[in-house]
């Protein structure tokens, strides 16, 4: 997934990736992260959101000032979610939405934007985020009756 890639080349955190389709109408997937400053999330944010133009996604919404706690990039069919880590416990959001199922996330080759490595200590937590073409089951059903 772009977003997701986008995010670990600036060194997010425990990236989380859930599947919201059939439980919720106005997304697909989340992509959760988090950042260890209002810098940091920032980058992350700016990067997610290169990537998604680089690719032709339009940003639907954006939400949280610049030096804020918590970044919201809505492009519909993916909401991504950059917070501090005191803000993403205080949301909670993998607990509001534990019914989703929790894409796993496999190791990928994201090159690190090395400007950003300063902004995550080495034994800080760092993964890496499965391709969209891995998450989509050739098998599943595109239900385009409501569009």
């Amino acid at each position: 997934m772009v977003a997701a890639e986008a995010a670990l080349s600036r060194k997010a955190l425990d990236v989380r990736l859930l599947d919201l389709r059939g439980i919720a109408s106005f997304t697909d997937y989340f992509v959760i992260c988090s950042g260890t400053s209002d810098t940091h999330i920032e980058g992350i944010a700016d990067a997610v959101r290169e990537a998604m133009d680089e690719a032709g996604e339009r940003l639907w919404h954006r939400e949280g000032p610049r030096k804020s706690e918590w970044v919201l990039l809505d492009y519909v069919d993916v909401v991504v979610h950059v917070f501090t880590r005191s803000a993403r416990e205080q949301y909670d959001l993998e607990r509001l939405w534990s019914e989703a199922r929790m894409v796993p996330i496999d190791d990928v080759d994201v090159e690190v934007d090395s400007e950003w490595e300063e902004f995550v200590p080495d034994d800080e937590e760092f993964t890496a985020a499965a391709s969209l073409d891995d998450l989509v089951d050739e098998d599943d059903e595109w239900d385009m009756s409501d569009e």
